[in-house]
């Protein structure tokens, strides 16, 4: 089961998929779990639906996790044939300078350009430069030539990553942890439900847009209404030495997934709901894989479920997480096994489908 995870996961990292770019990645969905569903769609949005009818009837059950990552996109190309981009989601300035790219998903080479050291005033090589400061440079003269490569305004850009396994070959770091990882275990969720017997509907759910405002949650969320929803992202991991583990963010990486009780940023905010953290402590406890509950209110950190819990008439939810190191980053580590850890609860939850009722109180 890990395996298949990481053979997946391998694919989908190296996918350039930014938030409203992410055809290559729901491409690969769509065809991956037409194999083991019901029925999928692609809404005109991006987001993938699959479904899985149980054997009886019971609640609408959603699982969800997001397709895009956070990037660039093409600004202006000047006539010397230089680039000026722009971010979409969260990066910060301070992995911009000397960093290879790739544009567009045929993943078209260049590189953020950057002042020779010897030649910086002490005052520059102090400094953290803006994005307006960057430039891309893909080895051409002019725009003439620059736009004969196939690159246009708009176009997505990611900061270009290996596959790199560590030492101990279940930790990996690349780009898009967040949130392919879970992208390749709702993969695998359909796969290990293949001949399992359930109550109720499942939509393994892929949404677009997570990045830039939880877009595609809403879009989802409004069209199927379903009775509940367990929301699939990665979580930052506090246990490096930069931070106050204990106090800031405690969670770390190889524990167990973790579960935000409570998240806010931006206007966002989630409480989960009972019934379904109910769900998740009981099948943390069969599985007998750990759970790291925490709160994160404030700290810049939201999910999917913040627009879930609102869309429609209002739907029931909660996050189970996979942690990584390094958010939002070209090296983030994950855990194999807590993502094998997030599998195992989530499909526990599937085959219990109904048997919990669903009020608030």
């Amino acid at each position: 089961m890990k395996e298949r995870i990481k053979a997946r996961f391998r694919e989908l990292a190296g996918m350039v998929g930014v938030s409203g770019a992410e055809q290559e990645v729901v491409a690969y969905l769509q065809e991956q779990l037409a194999a083991v569903a019901d029925e999928v769609k692609v809404d005109p949005s991006g987001n993938v639906i699959a479904v899985k009818h149980g054997s009886k009837p019971g609640p609408k059950l959603m699982v969800c996790a997001h397709s895009d990552e956070v990037g660039f996109c093409v600004k202006n190309i000047y006539p010397n044939g230089y680039i000026a981009f722009d971010k979409i989601g969260y990066v910060s300035d301070q992995l911009l300078l000397g960093r290879k790219v790739w544009i567009t998903s045929k993943k078209l080479p260049g590189v953020i350009g950057i002042k020779a050291g010897h030649l910086q005033t002490p005052e520059e090589s102090r400094q953290v430069k803006s994005i307006r400061d960057c430039y891309l440079d893909v080895g051409a003269s002019s725009r003439q030539e620059v736009e004969a490569m196939g690159i246009k305004i708009g176009d997505p850009i990611v900061l270009q990553s290996d596959f790199m396994e560590m030492h101990n070959s279940d930790l990996i770091s690349t780009k898009s942890v967040d949130n392919r990882i879970n992208c390749a275990i709702v993969i695998e969720l359909f796969h290990q439900l293949k001949d399992t017997a359930f109550a109720g509907t499942l939509y393994g759910v892929v949404t677009v847009q997570e990045e830039v405002g939880l877009r595609g949650a809403t879009m989802v969320g409004n069209q199927l209404e379903p009775d509940y929803a367990i929301v699939l992202d990665t979580i930052p991991a506090g246990d490096t030495p930069d931070i106050e583990t204990e106090k800031v963010l405690p969670v770390y990486l190889g524990k167990g997934p973790a579960c935000p009780v409570a998240d806010a940023a931006g206007g966002h905010f989630t409480y989960i709901h009972p019934k379904v953290r109910a769900m998740i402590e009981e099948q943390s406890e069969k599985a007998q894989v750990p759970v790291q509950y925490l709160t994160l209110i404030g700290d810049s950190y939201t999910t999917d479920a913040a627009n879930l819990a609102i869309a429609g008439k209002g739907i029931p939810v909660g996050v189970v997480a996979t942690p990584r190191r390094y958010s939002h980053s070209p090296i983030e580590l994950v855990n194999l096994n807590d993502a094998e850890g997030v599998l195992k609860i989530v499909k526990g939850i599937v085959t219990d489908n109904g048997q919990k009722e669903l009020g608030f109180l």
